[in-house]
């Protein structure tokens, strides 16, 4: 087998392993919220916790987690909250409430 095709076929072979190789989440910190007006202190990529002070429905996690969760990481949500990587890019999507 040639060279050209020996390096071909590898690199086909580690093609479908690229998205495995994600850049790693400071894991050191936490930054938590419980209103817009404080995930407005979270920074880009930062590992943030979700903690309501009260449970209003069952579309919450969902709507915190849609403005301001980075879906290329991990989500993870119940009735105590959502944890997941910041995101700021729909900062400008959730309208101002305390």
């Amino acid at each position: 087998m040639r060279v050209h095709t020996k390096l071909l076929l590898a690199g086909l072979c580690f093609l479908p392993l690229a998205g495995c190789f994600k850049g790693e989440v400071d894991q050191s910190s936490l930054c938590t919220y419980s209103s817009d007006a404080e995930a407005r202190e979270c920074k880009e990529g930062e590992l943030s916790w979700f903690k309501p002070t009260q449970w209003n429905n069952e579309q919450l996690p969902l709507s915190v987690a849609a403005a301001y969760c980075n879906f290329n990481h991990e989500v993870m949500y119940n009735n105590a909250g959502v944890i997941c990587v910041f995101t700021e890019k729909r900062m400008s999507l959730v309208k101002n409430s305390q």
